[in-house]
């Protein structure tokens, strides 16, 4: 019925069987994906990186349906997968309907996350992707929407499939943005992965784990590919000044009130007019990253000295150099010079002198905080900290309006008796780095400002 030719996992092919998931495809909000690249700006470093959120949300589901159609070994307990079969590949597919253009600059400004936009979607009548749901069986909209929350009560399987320390998000997308970057010590062994992996219990809770004997070295690759994907790939320096930068130019455009007429949805959000409701998401979805782009061509020419600056350095690649900094002195003898070099320039302090953080950790666990501490004072206005815990950026711990959805950031191996190894106790290459966050910090400014010697 439908056939993908996929760089990463060959041929996707949807079959009669998959009728649900094939009109999902064919609806407008999914299509739009086509038009959101998965890792926003990293092409600005990463030329290859030009993949699609569209292209990924197939490789998720293609993953989920493996592991659904193969059969996962259970060790103590007893779920039925296939029961949920249907429910589970529609989340995996509309998991990241939600996603707006540079999706993670997005949020700052509609202060709204993209599970809340993609729940909303899931749910709204007069979205496609809910038509079809619903025209496939009654409350089945809501039940995905659910699994997406993880609060789907029927199958903590199916939820910690699709989102846990060892979930098809992840699994698929570090294998395709290692492969689209070029870099490939970030990738891993993924048939062996999905070969081991089990369900198992711990504390009376369903975990997927991945078996003991046979499972160890694969986990270390695994965890060992995230921090490296991290290192070199989501924090490199030009892509993270690239998006602070795309942060920057949307809350100027809000400040001074850049409306261009016909581009409704990005009115709206400079307006800070979206809600995740009906009428918010509907609109919402008329975002893509070629109306942001188009807005920076006709922003050139804005009377705003500020907006103007910011759109033609993104569109002319003239990205604000990042500089790393780690002894506190030093740093504040930088930007006092730099803040200087703004005042002489007539130009807002917040827009180019900026402070990022970025920051995660390749493996961490729940009963040991990472300290996340920088220092004892308090950032300013200007500073910029992303928590990225996601290989697309923040949003992965998130936690819906019930309190619930924080994901388990252990990973267990089970022994041939359904016993729970937890992985750092049984691996000295994950000992290691376990609590190790990877922090980067920066300074961050236009480029020929730093040939400047006083």
């Amino acid at each position: 019925m439908k056939t993908f030719r996929d760089p990463v996992h060959n041929l996707i092919a949807f079959g009669p069987r998959d009728r649900l998931i094939v009109d999902l495809i064919n609806a407008r909000e999914f299509q739009r994906l086509r038009r959101i690249r998965q890792l926003g700006l990293s092409n600005i470093a990463y030329p290859g990186a030009e993949h699609s959120r569209f292209v990924h949300s197939l490789g998720v589901t293609h993953l989920m349906r493996r592991i659904l159609d193969a059969g996962l070994e259970q060790s103590g307990f007893g779920e039925n997968l296939e029961e949920y079969r249907e429910v589970a590949l529609a989340a995996a597919l509309l998991h990241d309907v939600g996603h707006g253009p540079f999706s993670h600059a997005l949020e700052t400004v509609t202060g709204v996350r993209h599970e809340l936009f993609t729940t909303a979607a899931i749910r709204a009548p007069r979205t496609e992707v809910h038509q079809v749901l619903e025209a496939a069986e009654t409350g089945m909209a809501d039940r995905v929407a659910q699994v997406i929350e993880r609060r789907f009560e029927p199958s903590r399987a199916v939820v910690k499939l699709l989102s846990s320390q060892l979930d098809m998000d992840r699994t698929d997308y570090l294998l395709r943005d290692a492969m689209m970057t070029g870099a490939g010590y970030g990738s891993f062994d993924v048939e062996w992965l999905l070969h081991v992996l089990r369900l198992g219990e711990v504390d009376g809770d369903l975990e997927v784990g991945l078996d003991l004997e046979k499972g160890r070295s694969i986990a270390e690759d695994y965890i060992m590919s995230r921090y490296y994907m991290y290192l070199h790939v989501y924090f490199h320096r030009t892509t993270r000044a690239a998006e602070v930068m795309i942060e920057k130019l949307l809350a100027r455009a809000k400040e001074v009130e850049a409306y261009l007429p016909g581009f409704t949805a990005l009115n709206t959000l400079l307006s800070g007019g979206f809600e995740a409701d009906e009428a918010g998401v509907v609109t919402f979805m008329e975002l893509d990253d070629g109306m942001i782009w188009t807005a920076m061509h006709l922003w050139t020419r804005d009377p705003d000295p500020v907006l103007s600056d910011l759109s033609r350095r993104l569109l002319n690649r003239q990205i604000f150099r990042g500089v790393d900094v780690t002894d506190r002195e030093k740093e504040m003898a930088l930007r006092e010079r730099l803040l200087r070099r703004a005042d002489r320039e007539g130009l807002p302090h917040e827009y180019y002198v900026i402070t990022d953080e970025a920051k995660s950790a390749a493996y961490k666990d729940d009963y040991v905080a990472p300290d996340v501490s920088v220092g004892s004072q308090p950032f300013s206005a200007e500073s910029r900290i992303a928590d990225a815990t996601g290989g697309e950026g923040a949003g992965r711990g998130w936690t819906g309006a019930d309190g619930q959805g924080q994901p388990t950031e252990r990973v267990y191996l089970f022994d041939s008796a359904g016993r729970p190894h937890e992985l750092s106790q049984v691996s000295f290459l994950v000992d290691a780095v376990r609590h190790k966050q990877l922090r980067v910090r920066r300074i961050l400014c236009p480029e020929e400002w730093l040939d400047e010697r006083e």
